[in-house]
């Protein structure tokens, strides 16, 4: 079965977001919603891989990496070092906005592979998977819902103040 494949793009899509949201709060530790939520969000991929875990065995996909969420302390304390000077930067509201594109972009690769895993599992008959990845895939909607909101919130911010 090709299942495999489709839950090896779940798993890459998943590693390859929470590294991106674990760069993005390290990089903006100074807004406390950026830096704890993006955590969160991070960790949360990580136990979705977890979940994943038990199907990827069934279908002959890869197990993921140990750090999938990137949380190397030592590179994750020089990137917070380095975000202090960026705190009060006239520059801090636009670098927030790319990496927040970024993160919405990832974020959205990440829930339409979960779409189309719980396709793939209902074509298969894989009740098990598909109800296991349609729950995920309700969490992945909201995590991109969450990034947009607030690129709504710091849009007029860094496009109307001067």
């Amino acid at each position: 079965m090709k299942l495999g494949k489709a839950i090896e793009q779940v798993q890459a899509a998943e590693t390859a977001l929470a590294r991106q949201l674990n760069r993005a709060a390290d990089r903006h530790a100074a807004d406390p919603d950026i830096y704890h939520m993006s955590h969160t969000l991070a960790h949360r991929c990580d136990e979705h891989l977890r979940r994943l875990a038990p199907f990827a065995e069934r279908y002959g996909a890869p197990a993921p990496s140990d750090d999938v969420d990137g949380s190397h302390a030592v590179a994750a304390a020089v990137r917070t070092a380095l975000a202090k000077p960026l705190k009060n930067s006239p520059v801090s509201g636009a670098v927030l906005l790319k990496d927040l594109r970024r993160l919405y972009a990832a974020a959205q690769d990440a829930e339409i592979t979960w779409v189309m895993l719980v396709q793939g599992a209902r074509a298969a008959r894989d009740t098990e998977l598909a109800e296991a990845a349609q729950l995920i895939q309700e969490e992945a909607q909201h995590r991109w819902q969450w990034v947009r909101t607030r690129i709504k919130e710091t849009s007029p911010q860094v496009y109307a103040t001067q």
